[in-house]
């Protein structure tokens, strides 16, 4: 009797081992983090160099016999390591998911909008180098601006908050050499202080959470030259944060700005180029045409200094100093975050409103505002306040998001509560439509997708998957919320 061929594929061999090797993963996850919030339970750092060390050194000794490129390697144990920090960070766990117990009855929601946090941070910054005090009002603190903050501080300015509202003073010097700068979770506002040193003779460090540290900044390190500027990356096979950074104060009068530099690098670097002595001309790689996060911000600032000039793939800044001829501002709102709040009567009736300053440049906003209003909603904008009721709800609806796919979580959360199928037009080669797809299989949805484009409330709808949904983002998670 001939035996059964009981051999496995290379690919079963592969995904066998994979799943003993994320089994130790989670494992050591686990064993780190418990580590780590140890720390910062005592009010120390999460991190442990002393430990770290033991630890790559197990990781240099094991792979030594295999000959593995040390670079990619020690990337892989930062990265490892990473995942406890991130988890400590959020002050979350695996074990201990986030349950949703939705509200049935109507919405009535009266407060202030949420603010955008790119333009609250411009705005922090161009009022701490004014040359007048400024006010902005209302100031809604968390975690991202107190770093900002508290960074501008440290370099010499002056910030304070109180009463809910942001003051800065204007200082006769300030200085970041010779400084360790914080930076926070933000890749923004590191890009914004580490330009803020072009402009003077510095040399300082930069360091960061968890976030920034695994953050590619070669990119940026391989354009500082042209500025005048070298960067350094601290931690060996390392390619982010700890930095350091020497900047002569000897600026170029323009710039070529290459395909694949941050585009949060280039705002921050219009936004510093304002305390540039001789100003700045940028010229982007065509690739940048089409950025939202440049015609938002750059609109935003040319509202404030409308001798900045942006036209095409052109930016010039002009020389410093410029002057800011206002003494109070309101930062606008966030759209992305206020719609999340502005949808709730599609799902439960009622009516929210919402106070504050709604944006006038965001590109593509209106054709969010038209999708939302084929859902049904009726959101009105004037008077310093947006308001959201429900009108009638259609039973289906077709869409085209691909001018505005960001707002993919909360469309599909909405397409949720249709009685009958959404066809959404789209770009599927997108990494969100990946999430989506986690997303409506965990839900046991019925859907069909296909090149640019989704279907939703498709027949066949499979049993709810009872495991805890790991959300990708914030903005997933709110989705979660609303479809809950």
């Amino acid at each position: 009797m001939a035996e059964k061929n009981t051999s496995l594929s290379l690919t079963q061999e592969l995904a066998q081992l994979d799943e003993r090797l994320v089994a130790l993963l989670m494992t050591r996850t686990n064993l780190l983090s418990r580590a780590a919030a140890s720390r910062r339970s005592k009010n120390l750092g999460i991190t442990d160099p002393n430990q770290e060390k033991v630890l790559w050194q197990v990781w240099r000794d094991t792979s030594k016999t295999d000959n593995l490129e040390p670079q990619i390697l020690k990337k892989i144990f930062h990265l490892s390591n990473n995942l406890s920090y991130a988890r400590v960070e959020r002050n979350s766990s695996n074990e201990k998911p986030l349950c949703l117990f939705p509200r049935r009855k109507p919405v009535d929601i009266d407060l202030d909008a949420p603010q955008d946090q790119i333009l609250r941070s411009m705005m922090f910054f161009l009022g701490a180098t004014n040359s007048a005090p400024l006010t902005i009002a209302p100031f809604q603190g968390n975690d991202i601006s107190l770093e900002l903050i508290n960074a501008l501080n440290l370099c010499g300015f002056s910030l304070s908050f109180q009463n809910r509202q942001c003051e800065t003073q204007p200082v006769p010097s300030w200085s970041m050499d010779n400084k360790i700068i914080y930076a926070g979770q933000s890749k923004f506002h590191f890009y914004l202080l580490l330009c803020l040193a072009l402009g003077q003779v510095t040399r300082a460090k930069f360091t960061g959470s968890t976030k920034l540290k695994i953050h590619d900044v070669r990119p940026v390190q391989d354009l500082l030259p042209q500025l005048g500027a070298r960067l350094t990356i601290v931690e060996p096979h390392s390619y982010g944060l700890p930095v350091r950074v020497e900047s002569s104060g000897q600026l170029p009068e323009s710039i070529d700005i290459p395909k694949g530099v941050s585009k949060k690098f280039v705002l921050a670097l219009v936004v510093a180029a304002t305390t540039f002595k001789a100003g700045l001309s940028i010229r982007l790689h065509e690739s940048f045409s089409s950025s939202k996060l440049l015609r938002k911000g750059i609109g935003f600032l040319q509202q404030h200094l409308p001798e900045l000039q942006f036209e095409g793939t052109n930016i010039i800044v002009p020389p410093a100093p410029v002057s800011l001829d206002i003494s109070t501002v309101d930062i606008p709102v966030d759209p992305l975050m206020s719609l999340h709040l502005l949808v709730l009567p599609f799902f439960t009736d009622g009516k929210v409103v919402l106070h504050g300053k709604w944006p006038e440049y965001v590109p593509h906003l209106h054709d969010i505002m038209d999708i939302l209003h084929e859902f049904g909603l009726r959101i009105s904008v004037g008077g310093g306040k947006i308001t959201s009721v429900m009108g009638k709800r259609p039973q289906k609806i077709a869409i085209d998001i691909t001018s505005c796919q960001e707002y993919l979580p909360l469309v599909l959360a909405m397409s949720m509560g249709l009685r009958g199928q959404c066809a959404i037009t789209l770009d599927t080669t997108r990494e969100d439509v990946d999430y989506a797809q986690d997303l409506l299989e965990n839900l046991g949805a019925g859907y069909a997708i296909e090149p640019g484009f989704l279907q939703l409330g498709m027949p066949g709808a499979k049993k709810v998957n009872e495991s805890a949904w790991q959300s990708p983002g914030p903005y997933w998670t709110l989705a979660g919320a609303l479809i809950s």
